[in-house]
């Protein structure tokens, strides 16, 4: 079943291109109302208070009717938090206008185009905007695709949901309410040890379907940092296994479309091993 939810996820997502539903507009309006009961607690009570009632939700909706649908509603169900929980879609969709715009000689336009995703990075030359869009990619795989996979297949719906939520009070707990400034530290604390396996995971991927030498080389010598430097971990070894020159000045639009290959050789290795996992699990 967890096989099948995320094949259903990933067509609907990266190849029907329908994904990005979820308002993080709901969530802050949850910690709104959750205020006047956990403003005073203590952080890790509050996050739990806050964390248990999705959870529940979801126990619930197994015990109301996993017994009259059976299996069916267990897909269904783990189809359905995946696709809330995650974001396949493929990147190059959101990079049309970038790379148009860099066709024309327009660099201004090119950097518009991808404000969104490279953030406030500096980009002032065509080679630093080249280098920003590909660690923009990197980064943007790990945090929204394959951090969410994992827990979802290490530990379902449950896993997935609670990674989630997580991630969602780390970015957006102090937007809500200033006083909850130390709650967002917290979970930002917590959403680094969650991120330590899957970041490690995803660099050795990566040198598996890329320049084997570099990349392995790059994790085999930074497997055990510590996690202030997660996502570094993350967007570097993905950068060591495309054998860019670490010189920002020589970056080109050619090491964007590797990145892009990249990530799509990387998704079809996990769904290969989860297959083969799931295989002698039941033979």
């Amino acid at each position: 079943m967890i096989l099948i939810a995320i094949l259903f996820c990933l067509t609907l997502q990266r190849f029907a291109n329908i994904g990005g539903w979820f308002q993080v507009s709901w969530f802050e309006l949850y910690l709104k109302n959750l205020h006047p009961w956990i403003s005073k607690l203590n952080e890790w009570v509050a996050i739990s208070l806050i964390i248990m009632p999705v959870l529940l939700l979801l126990v619930l909706l197994h015990v109301l009717f996993t017994w009259r649908l059976f299996g069916l509603f267990n897909l269904i169900l783990a189809t359905a938090v995946l696709f809330f929980c995650v974001d396949a879609r493929d990147l190059k969709n959101r990079l049309t206008g970038y790379f148009s715009n860099l066709e024309k000689g327009d660099i201004q336009a090119s950097a518009n185009s991808v404000s969104g995703l490279i953030g406030d990075v500096s980009s002032n030359t065509t080679a630093e905007l080249n280098r920003a869009v590909t660690k923009a990619i990197l980064l943007n795989s790990f945090e929204q695709l394959f951090t969410g996979l994992f827990w979802f297949i290490v530990a379902g719906i449950y896993g997935v949901s609670f990674y989630f939520l997580i991630v969602l009070l780390s970015k957006n707990a102090a937007k809500v309410d200033s006083s909850y400034a130390e709650l967002a530290r917290q979970a930002s604390k917590i959403q680094d040890v969650l991120d330590w396996v899957p970041s490690r995971l995803v660099g050795l991927s990566y040198s598996l379907v890329g320049n084997f030498n570099k990349g392995f080389g790059y994790c085999h010598k930074n497997l055990w940092s510590g996690l202030a430097g997660i996502r570094k971990f993350a967007v570097d070894a993905g950068l060591a296994t495309l054998n860019v020159d670490t010189n920002a000045s020589k970056a080109t639009p050619k090491e964007n479309y590797d990145a892009l290959d990249l990530i799509n050789r990387t998704l079809i290795i996990w769904l290969i091993a989860l297959t083969l996992v799931l295989l002698g699990i039941l033979i």
